[in-house]
């Protein structure tokens, strides 16, 4: 297929016909380069779920015809929401369950790297359950913040997009959860002192912090399998690093203003004004069409973030026999520590569990290249352009308001996207690439990030503003922007790039709009 490329992202292709095809990068899923072993499992992922041949260009995964699966007729015809709750979920709880539950420990190295491929197989399918209902689920909101827009204008679909926030969902829970368990530890000074210090080894001992670790232990059980996003199966999950977790605790404790329960009922009190706002925009004649309209799209976010979660479990589960894999090659002296498994290809573990051999200068080298293409851009396609008004109409709107479209270009001081929930917020920037770098958004900071995933969701709890280089209005990032009513714009493109860490910046959620005020 991929004969080379350069870090231009210019490509030599085998076959001509692939030159002369159009491979363009899902951004919201995969925006980031996924690693060696990363891209074996990815191609089984994206050829199950997306039923679409895949290419790995600078470790960026680019998808042939790309396009959101459509869901099954039959799925259509049952309900799509029916179908997910009373067939499909329990289905992918049973394969996350399998997947963690298995005794990898018992097998013999060279047994575990032979069932690879079947792991691969459960996680893709894993995926694919919460994958394809999503076109169906989706369309309601689609639907409705493009009637919006024709009707109102260009604020109409972020109007439209603001009725689905205030529900409960499972983002949502999990960060009301967390806010939960720093009003427990509240209610104990010498805990919440703990807590604050860091003294995560000392709970145990304290009043109140026996029954603290027993909730927070079931809050893992229930969330702390998410990958961190769908493209980062290399990286670690709460339930196997609860630090992070256990930083936003503390973060809630410094500032109770800030829990997630105070923004819920700010996002619930914006969602029935922002009705009464579009009731009145609207002409008389379309009024009772939007309620309709509204009445089908009720489900849209509870559904949509409940499948997201459930999509990032079946990574993270995937996890386990893997680094269950790298413990034999570690002991074996192949690696240094078992996550190197992620930097060798599955070809490469399944001779290594075979005939062990030292990697370690390998996996050091393909760590740091990895580490640098986190720096490079790609481009929405490769081989034939991508022109999104050539796609079919659904596919569009998908486009449009899911993946996020083309904005005017940013200039010096002001960086543009797309408005995605309205509110002025200024900060100080914090620049996050990952999870792990979490702890040094402080309250009242603007996040800008690439984009995020539902395991991000309680740090906009912390933020004052959101801005992501990814998305569109009704995106993760969006979504939960406006679960927890603090201003957010999507789909900078280059916000990551231009806007300094530690800059005074002002985000303006309704105009689209980052003004970099001060540098820090």
């Amino acid at each position: 297929m991929v004969l080379s490329f350069d870090e231009d992202f210019n490509v030599a292709w085998a076959d001509p016909a692939d030159a002369e095809s159009i491979w363009a990068i899902d951004r919201v899923h995969f925006a980031h380069p996924v690693t060696p072993l990363g891209e074996d499992v990815y191609r089984v992922l994206i050829e199950r779920s997306w039923e679409k041949r895949a290419v790995f260009v600078n470790g960026y995964a680019y998808m042939k015809d790309f396009a959101p699966p459509p869901t099954p007729r039959e799925v259509v015809e049952r309900g799509p929401a029916k179908v997910w709750r009373d067939e499909y979920l329990p289905a992918v709880r049973e394969i996350c369950d399998r997947l963690r539950g298995r005794d990898y420990e018992s097998m013999p190295a060279a047994e575990l790297a032979g069932m690879l491929p079947q792991v691969f197989e459960e996680v893709a399918a894993a995926f694919r359950y919460p994958t394809v209902v999503a076109s169906a689920l989706m369309e309601p909101g689609l639907m409705l913040a493009a009637f919006c827009d024709r009707e109102i204008g260009p604020e109409g679909a972020v109007l439209a997009a603001t009725l689905l926030q205030g529900f409960a969902n499972a983002s949502a829970s999990a960060g009301l959860g967390l806010g939960d368990l720093a009003g427990l530890a509240a209610a104990t000074p010498e805990l919440a002192q703990a807590l604050r210090e860091g003294r995560q080894q000392d709970l145990a001992s304290l009043p109140g912090g026996a029954e603290f670790l027993r909730q927070f232990e079931a809050f893992l059980r229930e969330y702390g399998w998410r990958a961190e996003e769908w493209c980062l199966i290399h990286l670690p999950t709460w339930a196997e690093r609860p630090e992070t977790a256990l930083m936003l605790v503390r973060r809630y404790l410094e500032d109770p203003s800030r829990s997630p329960l105070v923004s819920a009922r700010r996002a619930a009190a914006q969602r029935e004004e922002t009705a009464a706002t579009i009731e009145a925009l609207l002409p008389p004649g379309q009024r009772e069409r939007f309620r309709e309209m509204l009445a089908r799209a009720s489900e849209h976010v509870l559904i949509s973030e409940e499948r997201a979660m459930w999509q990032l479990i079946g990574i993270g589960s995937g996890r386990v026999p893997l680094l269950a894999l790298g413990r034999k090659l570690a002991a074996a002296g192949v690696v240094s520590e078992p996550d190197d498994v992620f930097y060798l290809r599955l070809a490469e573990l399944r001779a290594l569990a075979r005939r062990a051999r030292s990697q370690q200068a390998r996996i050091a080298e393909r760590r740091a290249l990895h580490e640098h293409r986190r720096g490079l851009r790609p481009p929405d396609s490769i081989g034939r352009p991508l022109v999104v008004e050539e796609r079919p109409l659904p596919s569009q709107i998908a486009h449009r308001y899911f993946f996020g479209t083309v904005v005017p270009p940013s200039g010096e001081r002001v960086v543009r996207g797309s408005p995605a929930s309205r509110g002025v917020a200024s900060g100080r920037a914090r620049v996050v690439q990952s999870l792990s770098e979490a702890g040094r958004l402080q309250p009242g900071d603007v996040l800008v990030c690439r984009s995020t995933a539902p395991p991000w969701t309680p740090l906009f709890a912390v933020a004052a503003a959101v801005v992501t280089d990814v998305g569109g209005i009704l995106s993760h990032s969006a979504i939960c922007a406006r679960e927890y009513a603090i201003p957010c714009v999507v789909g900078t493109r280059v916000g990551t790039a231009m806007i300094p860490d530690g800059a005074l910046v002002t985000v303006d959620g309704t105009a689209g709009t980052v003004t970099i005020e001060a540098q820090a």
